[in-house]
């Protein structure tokens, strides 16, 4: 019996030795970093125009560690393009939190199509292979050079922000605004399936309101009536 018992004691002893006071000093606490951003996600400027950083605001455990973000990216404001401005803060485990900014510069050659963000208006709808209705969401369309039109999505917004799959379901593009106020489109992609718009038709804009129309068919089975305002 003392034999089990003083088994069981070394047992016992090989069990909690690990707690003993040389390791009392080995755990920590990490404190994470809350980013915030300040702002618009999207800004479009006109070729020339300055860009003004709209700012940012990072704490930790309570202490203002704002000085210490980090902005990997620039802005060209005399190129017309997009720029992708990546803001990062970093706790002391090198744990970070981001937020991303994107920059727009248009090229600012007078058009009656301007430049910037628009909305999708109500009238908006899928029509095929069922009528669905859709409407608020935000694209953008800048002049990349004279005449030509780069656009976010083709699409409205369905796939991108309706149905939450992200930017790279958006059907990013270019198109012609012809002298008769129609477009033509140049070139459309979809990231995430790997295809582009069958046609599109029923194309106007109307400077006075800024209303841009289309009817655009895609993948073989899918029809849809964009209206966006500026």
């Amino acid at each position: 019996m003392k034999k089990i018992a003083y088994s069981i004691l070394i047992c016992l002893s090989f069990v909690f030795g690990s707690c003993d006071k040389s390791t009392d000093d080995t755990s920590k606490v990490t404190y994470f970093v809350t980013l915030e951003r300040l702002g618009d996600t999207k800004i479009v400027l006109e070729k020339g125009q300055p860009y003004v950083e709209p700012g940012y605001y990072a704490e930790m455990n309570g202490e203002d560690i704002t000085s210490s973000v980090e902005i990997k990216g620039n802005v060209d404001v005399n190129t017309p393009g997009i720029y992708n401005l990546v803001y990062a803060a970093y706790n002391e485990d090198g744990f970070a939190k981001t937020f991303t900014r994107t920059v727009y510069v248009a090229d600012n050659t007078p058009s009656p199509l301007q430049s910037g963000i628009y909305t999708l208006a109500e009238g908006s709808k899928r029509t095929v292979p069922s009528v669905v209705a859709f409407s608020g969401y935000e694209i953008v369309i800048f002049q990349i050079e004279p005449g030509i039109f780069y656009i976010t999505d083709f699409l409205g917004g369905w796939y991108d922000q309706r149905t939450g799959y992200g930017p790279d379901y958006a059907m990013v593009g270019k198109f012609e605004l012809n002298e008769d106020n129609t477009i033509t489109p140049i070139e459309s992609y979809v990231a995430g399936w790997g295809d582009s718009m069958d046609q599109m038709t029923n194309t106007s804009l109307d400077p006075a309101t800024g209303t841009l129309r289309w009817s655009i068919d895609y993948a073989g089975q899918l029809s849809f009536d964009i209206i966006v305002k500026k």
